[in-house]
């Protein structure tokens, strides 16, 4: 039985675990709309380590052949295979899909087989794997479950970097909390594991008391987690019709304008009187009206990351404002 060796930390130095203890708090969402965000201006990986496998749906990729419900990553994991990553969802941004096949490792992490794999653990080969592609990329975000400890611990051994989605309801709030104890377990194999910090998420952007109590309240983790100054605002119908449409938020801001000019064009057609019993001219759908304000939401989030990261590798310290 060998101890869990972790590979060379300078390769997995822009490797970012978002995660919470809690499900419904927009992980998944942040972690397209981020990817998508700073894929814009570089390379970026995300890799869908959630049994659900709903990243494929932000990033309109659910009718996609390459999906193989995480296979690849327990192959990658058990058999030393290379991550099987999709070019191009968008470009340059890559990703590795998730799903139900990522059972298999939470039940071999269990087994004393994974003690026999060459760097030790379940935990350890995963970050060996990943170490290999990720020097590729600029960024690398983790969509981690919300319920399976084994595959959170995966996560978190192969990052440098900790985001914390949370809302402010008490549910949330005890799975921001339950991260704590399993960063400090990771630390043993990853010393260098960090806190980026905490994003509020479903946000009315009135409520600003709201954000004053959240900061306090982060004093109860016990370690200095700081509060992201950006923050994702609550938009149910953006967010339907971002899933629904397989769209990110910008790329559905896009189109509202369009949608918009269509609705206002079918509508002038009808007073022109163009349109008659036999043919009738419709309506496009409406799209949601807020799916802009959302967009600048994310890209806000991806700049404030960026700026953090970088100030961190500078030995700078961060200032508000710095991702401007």
């Amino acid at each position: 039985m060998s101890e869990p060796e972790l590979p060379d930390a300078a390769a997995l130095s822009r490797v970012v675990a978002v995660i919470n203890g809690k499900g419904g708090v927009l992980k998944t969402s942040i972690v397209a709309n981020v990817a998508g965000c700073l894929a814009k201006s570089m390379r970026v990986l995300v890799i869908d380590l959630d049994i659900s496998g709903n990243l494929k749906m932000d990033l309109g990729m659910t009718s996609a052949a390459e999906d193989d419900a995480g296979k690849s990553v327990v192959d990658a994991v058990w058999s030393g295979a290379d991550l099987q990553i999709v070019r191009e969802v968008r470009p340059n941004l890559d990703m590795v899909f998730g799903g139900r096949a990522l059972e298999m490792l939470s039940s071999l992490a269990k087994s004393s087989m994974s003690d026999e794999l060459p760097t030790g653990s379940i935990a350890t080969e995963f970050a060996s794997r990943l170490a290999d592609v990720a020097e590729d990329y600029d960024l690398v975000l983790l969509d981690c479950p919300p319920g399976n400890g084994d595959l959170q611990d995966m996560a978190l051994t192969a990052s440098r970097w900790v985001l914390i989605p949370t809302k402010t309801d008490p549910g949330s709030w005890d799975g921001l909390l339950g991260v704590g104890p399993r960063v400090k377990r990771a630390r043993a194999i990853n010393p260098d594991l960090g806190y980026l910090g905490v994003v509020v998420t479903a946000h009315n952007p009135q409520a600003t008391r709201v954000m004053r109590n959240t900061k306090v309240r982060l004093e109860e983790v016990g370690e200095t987690v700081p509060l992201l100054q950006a923050y994702v605002r609550h938009s149910e119908s953006s967010a339907h019709d971002c899933r629904y449409r397989g769209q990110l938020a910008h790329e559905l801001a896009a189109d509202v304008d369009a949608n918009r000019a269509e609705r206002l064009e079918a509508l002038s057609a009808r007073r022109r009187g163009e349109d008659s019993v036999d043919n009738v001219i419709p309506l496009p759908v409406a799209l949601s009206g807020t799916a802009d304000s959302l967009a600048g939401d994310y890209d806000r989030l991806a700049a404030e990351i960026c700026a953090r990261i970088s100030a961190a590798e500078t030995g700078a310290t961060y200032l508000a404002g710095a991702e401007a």
